[in-house]
């Protein structure tokens, strides 16, 4: 599965990510919108409803092979952990309710100061018109999406004068690669896409970033199939929970994940997600908010393709061990987790 070094992973949350500049880039206390209106729900209910299609289900590629995993992050949690004091000093989860999602910020803060080390971060900052909200911070099939609002041509047009080379253009998107740096970026109206050639980050593979970065924008540009357009299944994991705060999704084609899917390398120096728990399921959707006092309340749907193979023990037994109280609801084959962690997630 994916891999981040801990130490950088960790380090990233502290003081020298806090001067990283989110110029550009909102910072309204406005939640994601999804694409039709949200059921209602309070913290603290834990229910097994199928809500609404999130805002970024059409920038997730329909693409080969039978397991789908992302994750993404709203801009208004990526403030909180960035402010945050002392962050890189808070004990690292162990109950993987929580710790998932802790993962996911951490590959999503990795590829914000990706983003701000690069060359166009001016541009990504001048040509975005994001300023209600409403942009999120997406990791998928090896590229980095942030959801919003830009400007096309004048991305482009900036691109060029600092340098990058035009890879493929479409009516509604366009893709550059810098030489020097192997980054690919691409842009449509309401997706900025990147990504670096090399190493892929979910396998040891040589990674083709132009085509990944490609394939992400011109999903989100409808030239391609989202992953939720044809799969029933999977447009039902994206409605599963809220999506405000940080989210995780993983799915498969099968009638349950396989080993290799759930199976966490060994090296002991990796921050790694831990998908044991899901044994026996073919979907998975994760989901953190971040409260006020420093509190969360984390959440878990998970799916299996019949009642036969849910394992409620196995749930029970893999998620809330950290948490300070903990919840199982079951609805046939799908059951609901949460739990509500108090202390020092993120410490003011």
């Amino acid at each position: 599965m994916t891999v981040i070094d801990r130490r950088t992973a960790l380090s990233l949350l502290g003081a020298s990510v806090a001067t990283v500049s989110l110029a550009g880039c909102s910072d309204s206390s406005e939640q994601p919108e999804s694409e039709d209106e949200p059921e209602e729900r309070t913290d603290g209910e834990t229910t097994v409803d199928d809500g609404s299609l999130p805002s970024y289900a059409g920038v997730l590629p329909e693409r080969d092979g039978s397991e789908y995993l992302y994750g993404t992050i709203d801009l208004e949690t990526m403030n909180v952990l960035l402010d945050a004091d002392d962050a890189g000093d808070v004990e690292e989860p162990t109950d993987p309710l929580i710790g998932n999602l802790v993962v996911v910020a951490l590959h999503c803060v990795f590829g914000l100061t990706l983003l701000t080390n690069s060359p166009s971060y001016d541009a990504f900052v001048e040509h975005n018109r994001t300023t209600d909200g409403q942009e999120t911070f997406v990791f998928v099939d090896g590229v980095y999406v942030l959801v919003g609002d830009y400007d096309v041509d004048g991305f482009t047009d900036a691109l060029e004068e600092w340098g990058y080379e035009s890879e493929s253009t479409a009516d509604e998107y366009a893709v550059y690669e810098f030489p020097e740096t192997d980054e690919v970026v691409g842009v449509t109206d309401d997706a900025y896409v990147f990504s670096y050639s090399g190493s892929d980050l979910e396998t040891d593979d040589e990674f083709d970033a132009a085509e990944a970065v490609e394939r992400t924008v011109a999903t989100a540009a409808g030239d391609r199939n989202a992953a939720s357009s044809g799969n029933d299944e999977f447009a039902r994991l994206l409605r599963t929970g809220d999506i405000a705060g940080i989210t995780l999704g993983l799915s498969t084609t099968d009638g349950e994940f396989d080993e290799e899917t759930l199976e966490s390398p060994a090296e002991a120096d990796t921050l790694t997600f831990s998908f044991d728990g899901f044994t026996g399921a073919r979907g998975a959707y994760q989901q953190l908010s971040m409260l006020e006092d420093g509190d969360a309340v984390a959440r878990t749907t998970v799916i299996y393709a019949d009642e036969q193979r849910v394992d409620e023990n196995r749930l029970e037994t893999a998620f809330g061990t950290e948490a300070d109280s903990f919840e199982v609801v079951r609805d046939g084959a799908t059951v609901a987790l949460e739990g509500e962690y108090s202390g020092d997630l993120v410490e003011e």
